[in-house]
């Protein structure tokens, strides 16, 4: 089975992630299920995913940006629950300072989440905007309405520290034992919000340890390249787990 892991951080992304991120991509795998990830940290979302795929066998974990990072937990976590690891566009598991997002982001149209606001969002993230259609703005703003955005507290006390705690073990067991599953990472070549170096350092870090690693660039995509070219990336991800 193949799980698909959103990214997104309520009250913090200025579009509103879910499994309806995936789009029509998810149709071209047989087994796909995505999956409604929250939590406001790190360790809750991987203990949602756990929960989600415990008993279900060994599943291919397909994380975007933040669901990325939490797919690399669960791998670490239990390896026996996990077949492989496609980390795509995964800003939040790259070895990055202070990201680009703040200026990407910056000055979004009010009020936030709004139709006008996300749509803005998703353009600013894209390489075209063909992809940006009513059934992903309906999508979008009806799961605003469902979220339950992190208060600033929440966010600086409790989901930053627990990032950089996910992120401080993740480049350790990089260097030490090594992520014990095959993995692959998938970028776009024109990601507005992690350069292609970004996606290349994640990469190696995996690749220390892990003789099964790939990285693919997607061209003329940007941060969300399953739904600008998803052809390519169902070619990508689908021999991957035909291998593994």
């Amino acid at each position: 089975m193949m799980v698909f892991v959103h990214g997104g951080t309520p009250g913090v992304t200025p579009y509103v992630s879910g499994p309806h991120i995936w789009g029509s991509v998810l149709q071209r795998f047989p087994q796909a299920n995505a999956i409604e990830v929250n939590g406001q940290t790190i360790d809750a979302m991987t203990q949602q995913i756990l929960k989600a795929i415990d008993g279900k066998g060994r599943c291919h974990l397909v994380g975007h940006d933040l669901g990325g990072l939490v797919a690399l937990n669960v791998a670490i976590e239990a390896p026996q629950l996990v077949s492989a690891v496609t980390a795509v566009a995964s800003v939040a598991a790259s070895p990055t300072g202070d990201g680009v997002g703040d200026f990407t982001f910056a000055y979004p149209p009010k009020p936030l989440w709004s139709r006008e606001s996300q749509r803005w969002a998703l353009e600013r993230v894209s390489y075209s905007h063909y992809h940006i259609d009513d059934r992903l703005l309906d999508a979008c703003v009806a799961a605003a309405g469902k979220q339950q955005p992190m208060t600033p507290e929440t966010y600086a006390n409790e989901f930053v520290p627990s990032l950089m705690k996910a992120k401080s073990r993740f480049y350790e067991v990089c260097r030490t034992d090594g992520i014990k599953v095959p993995c692959q990472i998938v970028w776009g070549s024109h990601d507005p919000l992690a350069t292609f170096d970004h996606g290349l350092w994640l990469f190696r870090g995996i690749a220390q340890k892990q003789r099964v690693a790939q990285f693919h660039v997607i061209n003329r995509t940007g941060a969300l390249p399953f739904r600008e070219e998803p052809a390519a990336f169902h070619q990508i991800v689908a021999a991957f787990a035909d291998g593994h």
